[in-house]
């Protein structure tokens, strides 16, 4: 951004409704690039992937902590916030920030915040690593690939931590 606003103060400056649809409209473009059997069927699984995520990383059978709906908020600005610094991601935050989206539609129910975070937090890990889905018999498998090697210990480990700081916050000291 070239004004003198940053990025944090846009996001900041985003009411609730604004910041669900500003962060839906950067997770749908960045699902438009995956292709769709890398991309979880619903929330159960976008959460079921991330809980993987963090068993690989070491987190043992961790999940992601409810939040309340305050937390929601502040998980989609972290979210939102680290979109559109990543390098990966930026292209398309930025002009969604530039100029967030306005909800016209009187009455009209946006998607629920908590999916909204979760979906936002599987589209940056997708940048960072490959992830296959694979479904049989009901039952559903996570792998995580770079390029065409399996991920390491340690770059699951880290980007294991960044999916807990993005939904839960700096630790507490």
């Amino acid at each position: 951004m070239t004004d003198a606003y940053t990025t944090a103060d846009r996001i900041d400056g985003l009411d609730e409704r604004s910041l669900v649809l500003a962060l839906q409209e950067v997770i749908e473009e960045l699902a438009a690039e995956a292709p769709p059997e890398a991309l979880p069927m619903d929330r159960d699984e976008a959460r079921a992937l991330l809980t993987a995520l963090l068993e690989s990383g070491g987190y043992g059978s961790t999940e992601l902590p409810q939040l309340d709906e305050s937390g929601e908020y502040a998980a989609s600005r972290r979210v939102l916030a680290e979109l559109a610094e990543d390098p990966a991601t930026r292209a398309a935050a930025e002009p969604v920030l530039a100029e967030p989206p306005v909800d016209t539609r009187l009455g009209a129910e946006i998607a629920v915040t908590s999916l909204v975070t979760v979906a936002g937090v599987v589209a940056w890990l997708q940048t960072k690593v490959d992830v296959r889905i694979k479904r049989k018999e009901g039952k559903t498998e996570f792998e995580f690939r770079v390029v065409k090697e399996p991920a390491s210990a340690g770059l699951l480990k880290d980007l294991a931590a960044a999916v807990l700081r993005l939904w839960s916050g700096p630790p507490q000291q």
